[in-house]
């Protein structure tokens, strides 16, 4: 269970609706786009780029439109997990605490968000340092419609399948999760746990992600592709790939509705410009909440020994004159792992005397039961 304070679990829902309205937009436009043949006719290109290697191969036209339909049923069956995650996310918002599944969508937007602001925040940064327009290039603005649209539908799924599944997932199942995961998960994503290893290969998957954009796009684009790496590649570790898929499909696909020749789809690539300026904005207070939760920025941990987690005060009094002992005997508690702490989600603690569990982060005291 996770606490969420009152302003942020408003925030984060009302960016959620954001996040779906533009999800199931996108997948209106793609299926419109799909049934008018508006991206047939051009070669479907697979790559993988992970500098110095670099490989890219083309499927012929011929095959183009299965490999089409390949891509609308896996945004399809991607549609249908964000919606359920939605649902269970909404759920949760007039409780005290949020689920383990109604967590999922909730940091999925987050995420997003916070990936979204940063994008626009290094935009804006290269703007200033390079007195250009466009830092970023402009890769596209000789490209055909149809390719341009098949690589917007393409990316968020090829794209995923190799710099999420198997140069993260597989090379991390393989080294560290062997024997305590399911095999596919090293395919699907999800369930694995965030420690050392998983760190370390997180990193460079991000960086051969952010690297493959040094292809087509200028230097001051690796900042924010490889955190888009960094964001995406949690998700796919936490939640599965799907989650990738839904963040990255959001992200790249939203530049498809300006090519629907319609009064609908050319007002709603102006009210997208304008959202993902929202978002910008509201990435900022999400820097606060993380790295406050990564470093407990102002919190003091002497304050979570007193907290009242039982009526009877005489437990708070007691821990409030036994924590100078609690604090010279640490070397003898048991580290424990993967029971989540209530307060900030980290998943080391200490086992005190009496059986409750202290968090290694912020100090927290809480008890667990072990019964399943």
């Amino acid at each position: 269970m996770l606490k969420m304070g009152l302003g942020r679990k408003t925030l984060t829902f009302i960016l959620s609706l954001s996040v779906l309205l533009f999800f199931i937009l996108n997948y209106i436009a793609m299926i419109i786009l799909a049934y008018t043949g508006t991206m047939a006719g051009s070669s479907v290109p697979f790559y993988v780029i992970a500098i110095p290697i670099v490989f890219v191969s083309f499927l012929s036209p011929e095959y183009e439109s299965y490999w089409i339909i390949f891509l609308v049923v896996i945004i399809t069956i991607v549609l249908f997990f964000i919606v359920r995650d939605f649902l269970n996310w909404s759920w949760d918002l007039n409780k005290r605490e949020i689920s383990k599944e109604g967590k999922k969508f909730s940091t999925f937007t987050e995420l997003i968000v916070v990936l979204i602001s940063f994008t626009y925040l290094t935009y804006f940064i290269s703007m200033a340092i390079t007195n250009s327009s466009t830092p970023f290039g402009n890769p596209t603005s000789n490209v055909p419609t149809n390719y341009l649209l098949l690589t917007l539908l393409h990316a968020p799924v090829w794209e995923e399948i190799v710099y999420r599944a198997l140069i993260l997932g597989v090379p991390l199942y393989l080294i560290s999760f062997r024997g305590k995961i399911p095999w596919y998960r090293a395919f699907i994503g999800g369930k694995f746990e965030i420690n050392r290893t998983s760190i370390i290969i997180l990193i460079i998957s991000a960086f051969f992600f952010g690297s493959a954009h040094l292809v087509s796009w200028e230097p001051a684009k690796f900042p924010s592709a490889f955190f888009a790496g960094i964001i995406l590649g949690y998700l796919f570790l936490r939640y599965g790939i799907y989650m990738s898929i839904a963040g990255h499909f959001i992200i790249d696909f939203m530049g498809s509705y300006s090519y629907i020749d319609t009064p609908f789809w050319g007002a709603m690539a102006i009210i997208s410009s304008l959202v993902l300026l929202v978002w910008f904005a509201a990435g900022f207070p999400y820097y606060w909440y993380y790295l406050r939760d990564m470093f407990s920025i102002g919190k003091k941990r002497s304050d979570y020994y007193a907290q009242p987690f039982f009526n009877n005060p005489q437990y708070q009094n007691y821990y409030q004159q036994n924590y100078q002992n609690y604090s010279q005997n640490q070397q003898n508690y048991v580290l424990g792992y993967k029971i989540i702490c209530p307060n900030c989600g980290f998943d080391q603690h200490r086992v005190l005397p009496d059986g409750r569990l202290q968090c290694l982060r912020c100090g927290t005291i809480f008890y667990y039961n072990y019964r399943r």
